[in-house]
């Protein structure tokens, strides 16, 4: 399967698709852990360096392996999403909303935060709104 980071949007498809197809490589390929390292860390009011928040990016890796192996993959198949305009936090840093509806019914709206490197997008962290 190709994955697109092209636009914030293909981003999160990309990341939901390799969530649906199973494919933990891409999903973390997907992801800007480094980034979301320093947003916790600084959530946490912790003071933080280059070693601290490489760790600390090691770790939120580990975790998602580990919550992924625990619970299993997130299916996004068969999904209607729909997206907000997206909103520039600050260096780089972007949000914006994306609201699911799935088959059955159930519709959850998450705010996705991303970056862009080299023209290409990566989710950082997804906080369920």
């Amino acid at each position: 399967m190709n994955y697109n980071y092209d636009t914030p949007e293909q981003a999160i498809i990309s990341l939901e698709n390799a969530y649906s197809k199973m494919d933990i490589a891409n999903v973390i390929a997907s992801k800007d852990f480094i980034t979301e390292a320093k947003i916790t860390l600084q959530r946490a009011d912790f003071e933080f360096n280059q070693a601290t928040i490489a760790e600390t990016a090691k770790l939120l890796e580990l975790s998602l392996i580990e919550n992924i192996q625990n619970n299993g993959f997130p299916d996004f198949t068969n999904v209607n999403r729909q997206f907000s305009e997206i909103s520039e936090i600050d260096n780089d840093l972007y949000f914006l909303e994306e609201s699911l509806e799935y088959e059955n019914g159930d519709t959850y709206s998450n705010i996705v935060f991303l970056t862009i490197k080299d023209r290409k997008w990566k989710v950082v962290m997804t906080e369920e709104k």
